[in-house]
């Protein structure tokens, strides 16, 4: 820190403190550096910003008690002068040069807001439901065609995928046809044809756990398939 205190050839005093901040080194002005008049027991008796140019100038009242003005940025190593008296009436310069420094801090941690599929396969998973999660449908996409040929590549036993695209796939247990929901809707009528790189993650629901979350909507059992949104791989 390089701290030069200028007072006025006539006076002795001051009220008012005005002055310029800058770099150490090449001398360009330090703009948005909080400035302030701090007693001895770290009360604030005055306090400003500094413009664009470095330039700053406040009013101060410490009643003649001692004071240091200190200066302080993000990025900037604080600086502290030495201790002042204020006059009554009288105009103090004080110019400052201030040393730039890294900013050292605590860890940090970055956390990620999930996004609404992650939300779901969090619930799916909290509701017991049978998960194929991203991961693993990432794997099976790499030798299917269709959604029917990634569901015989899981080798899951609950349900049978039928070789004729106007039949359903069928649950183990009941032999009859699964719902298929797709993005929280339940679908009927025709079965879709479902691009496999379109599903982010699926799970085989059965009939007791279809009809809590479906009701008479998914009377035999339910495949749950939630397509890839915006942010998810």
């Amino acid at each position: 820190m390089l701290l030069a205190v200028v007072f006025l050839p006539h006076r002795l005093q001051a009220q008012v403190l005005r002055g310029t901040a800058r770099l150490v080194g090449d001398d360009r002005p330090l703009d948005q550096a909080r400035v302030m008049a701090l007693l001895r027991d770290g009360r604030s008796v005055g306090s400003t910003v500094t413009d664009d140019k470095g330039r700053f100038q406040l009013r101060i009242n410490a009643d003649g008690k001692p004071f240091a003005i200190s200066i302080t940025r993000i990025g900037m190593e604080p600086t502290l002068s030495e201790e002042l008296t204020l006059g009554a009436s009288d105009t103090l310069d004080v110019n400052f040069s201030v040393v730039e420094t890294g900013i050292r801090t605590d860890t940090v941690r970055v956390k990620a807001t999930p996004s609404l599929n992650d939300i779901r396969l969090t619930e799916a998973r909290r509701r017991g439901w049978r998960v194929f999660p991203p991961a693993d449908v990432e794997k099976l996409r790499e030798r299917s065609n269709s959604f029917e040929d990634l569901l015989r590549s899981s080798g899951y036993p609950g349900f049978v995928v039928p070789s004729r695209r106007d039949d359903c796939i069928r649950s183990t247990r009941y032999n009859r046809c699964l719902t298929i929901v797709i993005d929280g809707v339940p679908l009927s009528g025709s079965y879709p044809n479902i691009n496999p790189r379109d599903v982010y993650f699926f799970a085989l629901l059965g009939k007791t756990e279809a009809a809590v979350q479906f009701g008479d909507r998914a009377p035999w059992g339910a495949i749950v398939i939630y397509t890839r949104g915006k942010g998810d791989r």
